[in-house]
């Protein structure tokens, strides 16, 4: 019995002495591990600790400005008053939203947005309600915050465009980034509620430039992501977009658009010395400020019906005939290839014959018997049907594409047209057809195939004005002026055209006469009229003589066309001018086109002939 209980009692100090062991062992594990973590491995985790509890929150920069010439504001950030909503703050987003859109006038499609942006977005992060609130809007949701728990008005920078849609087609407009902006652009700025991107124009193309660059805001947050503290000391500040100067004159745009009032169309103002492109203003205009604030659906339609296309520009994009202006290009190759002295003279009995065709000019009875400067001055069509004939196609079209023609020029903004400056090669390709001779004769009067912009006609005048260089044209100012390539063209040809355009300006007979030129003193204009040709006039209206322009449908009328240059002496500002469906003859065109460079003139104190020589050593 004895030796029985003996025996139990060494069993039991046995398992005792494992289970101590056991024990011993395990808390020597546990130790080693607690050892590790918090001894070795604390540094890792604290950094840990520290990426849980803090965040970068992003600051946006203020957009940079688009001034002109002068620093005049084109595009300026003003406050922007909205509100935005947290959903985690809200105990039923049905009931809110439903009050915010009988308060705010929110449209359904603004409520689908609102509730998208809530479910693909983290519950604390705001969604945006609504911007550019009035004041009053924004003091009563100030004075009402309890009635709309977790709805928050904020102050914060919009964009702004203070000359009412004069500049709109050339600045363009901001606008929310869409969910392919997103994902293309991965600039985290695009991701807060009301950053706004460039959508058009100047905002749209220099856009990285505007915008600067976010900076960080050292914040505290809870377990779920709230904001508790921020740190003001650990945080980057944003860089500032940078503003850009135009090479625009603020008060030049608004003279054109109060000279073409409400006719459609394009006009542009060129230095012939630099390049720079002082006015260039597409016509009607619209307000880039309703698609900032949110332009709404009745607002939308409005512009998309009107047969004049506010939205489209028309200086850079719009393909019209050059008419009778590129009848410079016709003599300016016929010069130099020789094939024709100016002063012999071809009759003009109004028609010629080609096959079964008849190609009339313009005058009734015709011009009679006119050398190259009578043709100009008069515009006399037969001359130049006959002179493209010896010339070809080919050789137009080289001087075209030397004068501008069919060239896309880069200016800083996307959508320029290059145009069509066709022949044979041209024609195969697109149409799959032959050149024809009465190709060429069309081509001769600007018709047919040919199509320009107003950009391309100003820069085609341009370059016979300065008579040198191979200018471009220019819209951004930079710190130093652009060398041009030399235009290549003998200069003697080059004055003849120069004084030929002349005549069409200052002498009586000449197309865009007026007795009294620019009103300048002794200052003259230099240019040339056309007529765009929109649909062809059949033979029975011909001999009916019953047609009239102005008694067609305003979009069956011919465009007027003007390009010029003053003073004709020492040249300095280039001008081009289309009158959308204008009618028969230049006559608005002609108009707008000396009372546009006059302005110029007298802007850049060149108002008589004395002052001329000094003024453009100056700004040369």
């Amino acid at each position: 019995m004895v030796q029985s209980e003996i025996h139990n009692q060494i069993s039991i100090n046995r398992r005792a002495v494992l289970l101590g062991t056991l024990g011993a062992c395990l808390f020597g594990v546990l130790s080693s591990r607690l050892y590790y973590l918090q001894i070795l491995k604390s540094e890792d985790y604290r950094a840990l600790s520290d990426d849980n509890r803090f965040n970068f929150n992003i600051t946006i920069p203020s957009r940079g400005r688009i001034l002109d010439r002068h620093g005049k504001y084109l595009a300026i950030n003003s406050q922007n008053y909205s509100l935005v909503l947290i959903p985690e703050r809200v105990k039923d987003i049905e009931s809110t939203l439903f009050k915010l859109k009988q308060t705010l006038s929110l449209s359904n499609s603004n409520i689908t947005r609102i509730k998208k942006n809530i479910n693909r977005q983290a519950s604390f992060v705001p969604v945006l309600i609504k911007e550019n609130l009035d004041w009053a809007t924004f003091s009563k949701f100030n004075f009402q915050t309890p009635d709309f728990p977790g709805v928050i008005p904020q102050v914060g920078l919009g964009r702004f465009y203070p000359n009412n849609g004069l500049f709109s087609h050339t600045i363009g407009y901001v606008g929310t980034p869409s969910t392919k902006d997103i994902e293309n652009d991965k600039d985290p700025l695009l991701k807060q509620p009301s950053f706004k991107i460039g959508k058009t124009g100047i905002e749209d193309s220099a856009d990285k430039l505007l915008r600067g660059r976010p900076g960080k805001l050292k914040v505290e947050v809870n377990a779920s992501g709230r904001t508790v503290r921020e740190f003001p000391v650990d945080t980057d500040a944003p860089v500032n977009g940078k503003d850009i100067w135009l090479t625009l004159d603020s008060e030049l745009q608004k003279k054109a658009a109060e000279l073409f009032g409400d006719d459609s169309g394009g006009i542009v103002v060129m230095d012939v010395l630099t390049g720079e492109l002082r006015a260039m203003l597409s016509m009607p205009t619209f307000n880039g400020n309703l698609f900032v604030s949110g332009i709404t659906q009745s607002e939308m339609d409005k512009l998309n019906n009107d047969e004049r296309r506010p939205q489209y520009n028309k200086v850079l994009a719009g393909g019209y005939p050059p008419a009778s202006t590129f009848k410079m290009v016709v003599m300016l190759a016929a010069l130099e290839g020789g094939f024709i002295d100016p002063k012999d003279k071809v009759i003009c009995s109004q028609k010629v014959n080609l096959g079964n065709r008849t190609f009339h000019c313009w005058k009734r009875g015709g011009h009679g018997p006119v050398n190259m400067r009578e043709a100009l001055k008069g515009s006399c069509d037969v001359y130049f049907y006959e002179l493209s004939q010896k010339v070809g196609i080919e050789k137009i079209a080289s001087m075209g594409r030397r004068l501008g023609f069919g060239e896309k020029f880069s200016i800083g903004l996307k959508g320029l047209k290059s145009g069509i400056m066709p022949d044979p090669k041209w024609k195969k390709l697109k149409l799959g057809n032959s050149w024809k001779v009465g190709d060429t004769i069309n081509a001769s009067i600007g018709q047919g195939f040919v199509l320009s912009t107003p950009l391309q006609m100003a820069v085609m005048v341009a370059r016979i004005a300065n008579g040198k260089d191979s200018l471009t044209p220019n819209l951004i100012i930079e710190p130093n002026l652009k060398k041009f390539q030399s235009l290549g063209i003998n200069p003697s040809h080059i004055a003849f055209v120069q004084k030929c355009m002349l005549a069409v300006c200052e002498e009586p007979g000449g197309t865009a006469y007026k007795k009294y030129g620019l009103e300048l003193g002794q200052l003259q204009i230099a240019g040339k009229t056309g007529t765009g040709q929109v649909r062809g006039i059949s033979e029975q209206e011909r001999r009916s003589k019953l047609r009239r322009d102005e008694d067609l449908p305003w979009k069956l009328r011919d465009h007027n066309v003007f390009v010029g240059y003053a003073p004709f002496k020492s040249p300095r500002f280039a001008v081009s001018c289309l009158v959308e469906h204008g009618g028969t003859g230049s006559k608005r065109a002609i108009e707008i086109s000396r009372s546009i460079l006059k302005t110029a003139l007298e802007r850049d104190g060149i108002s008589n002939s004395k002052n001329i020589k000094s003024t453009i050593t100056t700004n040369a």
